[in-house]
């Protein structure tokens, strides 16, 4: 059984054939930019999305932090849509409605609620930083592509000036 797993790997080894850029024509190189292009626009897409999510959750944290005895039947208005409100007061401060994901809600303890929105902003601030690390790396493999076909270009600029003199010669 061995063996087969062995002649298995050779295969995959194989296909996994690394091929270096400069060997590439320029047209292959386009489409490696073009695909470099448009990760890094998701990519950046992605983290301007969780940032939003961040701040949304940042929100509702400072929103559950401000349900002190203090606030207590206070007068607020209360959303029903964008563009619409009704005023209401706040009568109960220790416990709220969290909106946990596809139409679930959970009724926990105040503190609980901020609990949960610290979680959800820690998980969102890892998120971030992994897209970060990847959209930097995906920019500076970007930027070395472009040296390289500007490398590219040079050369066959200098080729074919070279050809057009010994022509006229």
């Amino acid at each position: 059984m061995s063996s087969d797993n062995n002649s298995g790997d050779s295969a995959l080894q194989q296909q996994q054939q690394t091929i270096s850029l400069e060997e590439l024509p320029l047209s292959q190189l386009q489409n490696i930019k073009n695909q470099l292009e448009t990760e890094i626009s998701e990519l950046t897409e992605a983290f301007t999305q969780m940032k939003q999510a961040q701040g949304a959750f940042r929100e509702c944290k400072n929103c559950i932090e401000m349900l002190t005895p203090e606030n207590q039947d206070k007068t607020i208005m209360v959303p029903l849509s964008n563009s619409l409100y009704v005023p209401g007061k706040i009568s109960n401060i220790d416990s709220v409605v969290v909106d946990v994901g596809t139409g679930y809600y959970v009724e926990k303890p105040t503190a609980d609620g901020i609990s949960y929105y610290d979680g959800r902003i820690e998980q969102v601030q890892s998120n971030l930083k992994k897209i970060q690390e990847t959209m930097e790396k995906k920019q500076t493999s970007y930027r070395g592509l472009l040296e390289l076909m500007q490398f590219k270009i040079t050369q066959q600029q200098q080729q074919q000036q070279q050809l057009s003199t010994k022509q006229t010669a």
